[in-house]
């Protein structure tokens, strides 16, 4: 008996997950909305980031959000065009919630170093704050100041995302 009453606990669960991730896949993310225009070809976008404390070392590629659909690669983290570039305003990198990506994302602590390539420069900036969001939150990866904030989902069945936002320091060729 204490047998079956398991099995039919495990089976809710799975059953309340379940739904609990169709309905969520059912609503639609409010469309993101930059805050500044197109970054103009004359400026210079981000094409790698490095996370010592995590062991990422990974190039960056520009990206568009299109209709909800967030463009997002395999081996490289997005880089969301219409943000700033590196130095200039709110940089937003985004990659997929997998360890070779951003999976480790919620090891940083205020105080951590990430480094941006720009060019033959690397900008380092300094963890301020991590925090969980709802999906629908888009609010929390804009804004005009002068800083990085990086993406990605969060929680079961990934129904909340997870920023990361950092100040700049300094930068240095390499």
């Amino acid at each position: 008996m204490a047998k079956i009453k398991y099995l039919l606990l495990i089976v809710i669960a799975v059953g309340a997950g379940l739904l609990t991730y169709w309905l969520n896949s059912q609503t639609q993310t409010p469309p993101i909305t930059a805050t500044t225009s197109p970054t103009p070809q004359t400026q210079y976008p981000p094409t790698a980031i490095r996370i010592a404390k995590l062991y990422l070392n990974l190039p960056v590629q520009a990206a568009v959000v299109h209709d909800n659909h967030w463009d997002l690669f395999d081996t490289s983290v997005s880089w969301l065009s219409t943000s700033s570039v590196p130095g200039q305003g709110n940089v937003i990198l985004y990659a997929h919630n997998r360890k070779q990506l951003f999976g480790n994302l919620y090891q940083l602590k205020p105080g951590d170093v990430i480094e941006v390539q720009q060019q033959d420069h690397w900008l380092t900036y300094k963890v301020d704050i991590s925090r969980s969001v709802t999906a629908k939150d888009i609010d929390a990866v804009l804004s005009t100041d002068n800083r990085l904030t990086l993406y990605t989902c969060d929680g079961s069945f990934d129904q909340k995302r997870l920023v990361v936002y950092a100040s700049p320091l300094h930068s240095s060729t390499q």
